[in-house]
């Protein structure tokens, strides 16, 4: 039987992260099932998880280590969720003085950094990078080096200048630009990062996690020299939703910049992930093993606006209700994709 490299890669889309987290509690109650293991976890089914933003934050809860067990993770797929849906609450609020200020985002932050850098830190502390159970690829932007920057367990592991603090990671591929302050993170060695959200060039992480175990990952048994192809991986992609919003022609044809700024901005996001998407499929359907690739995005465009920083109650309890209709929907696809993962 082939042993496959297992990747789950989950989009960026800020409070909606809710719907892939969501998601992979269906996912982690089958693989318990199917498997006869009652603690089993995410993470201990995929060889790397790559996030970006809402993403990228999942990633660190599931490879997150037990303090008690450290070969085990600390939470479940339902602690996860629950994580998601607090820190919404606690950040996507802000003051009047905050709003009149920034005038609703346009010339400062639309939200204060504060409660987003201490949700993380009461939950992360000092665990680093290095120490989380299993491969992960990471995404942010570094402004001053102007080149993406992708935070990696295993380049944490070999060498100081690429390790940092989970808080850290964590708060760098979230700073969704003018929602929030960019952050200046350090590495373990001291060297500093200016960095913002990952969603900028890869809000759909998972062509960047293939091509990261192609040239990172080896097959000792018969090829040692290299990695393994798209024929030997599984690819789960897990999105946050398409909520694109439709611009009419008689609406944006005269708009100049300042009317162009958040449009673009929507528009590069939803684009890339799609773009992503495509090629995934071309890939898996070139080599004809398309139930190796599952993607998960609802299509939300005939639902009402789902903000990405929308943390009302009436909102979280849509979120979750897409996710769970989502797992539904692909429950014998999950199916599927699970006798792979467990090969």
């Amino acid at each position: 039987m082939v042993k496959y490299t297992r990747i789950l890669s989950i989009d960026g889309g800020g409070i909606r992260g809710i719907i892939p987290a969501q998601v992979a509690v269906r996912l982690e109650e089958k693989l318990q099932q199917k498997s006869g293991n009652l603690d089993a976890r995410i993470a201990d089914y995929f060889d790397l998880i790559a996030g970006t933003s809402a993403g990228g934050i999942l990633t660190c809860i599931y490879l997150y280590p037990d303090p008690e067990n450290p070969h085990k993770p600390r939470w479940t797929a339902e602690d996860a969720l629950n994580f998601t849906i607090g820190s919404g609450r606690d950040v996507f609020k802000t003051s009047f003085w905050q709003t009149l200020k920034s005038l609703d985002g346009l010339v400062d932050e639309k939200y204060a950094s504060d409660a987003l850098e201490k949700y993380f830190l009461k939950n992360f502390e000092d665990c680093k990078l290095s120490e989380l159970l299993k491969p992960c690829l990471i995404t942010s932007y570094d402004v001053e080096r102007r080149k993406a920057t992708f935070f990696n367990q295993m380049d944490g592991r070999k060498t100081p200048d690429r390790d940092f603090f989970i808080r850290d990671v964590a708060r760098a591929t979230s700073a969704a630009p003018s929602y929030f302050q960019i952050p200046k993170i350090r590495s373990m060695t001291g060297e500093s990062y200016a960095l913002v959200d990952g969603g900028v060039f890869a809000n759909n992480p998972a062509l960047c996690a293939y091509a990261e175990v192609r040239h990172e990952f080896r097959i000792p048994d018969d090829r040692p020299d290299k990695g393994p192809t798209a024929k030997e991986m599984v690819i789960l992609s897990l999105g946050t939703g398409e909520a694109e919003k439709k611009y009419p022609y008689e609406e944006v044809k005269d708009w100049g910049q300042v009317e162009w700024i958040e449009p673009l901005i929507d528009i590069l996001m939803s684009g890339i992930s799609e773009t992503v998407n495509y090629q995934l499929i071309q890939i898996y359907d070139a080599i004809e093993k398309p139930h190796q690739y599952l993607r998960i995005n609802p299509n939300l465009l005939d639902e009402k606006p789902l903000p990405i920083d929308d943390a009302s109650e009436e909102n979280i309890s849509e979120l979750v209700r897409i996710g769970k209709e989502q797992a539904e929907k692909y429950d014998a696809e999950l199916d599927k994709l699970i006798e792979l993962l467990l090969a």
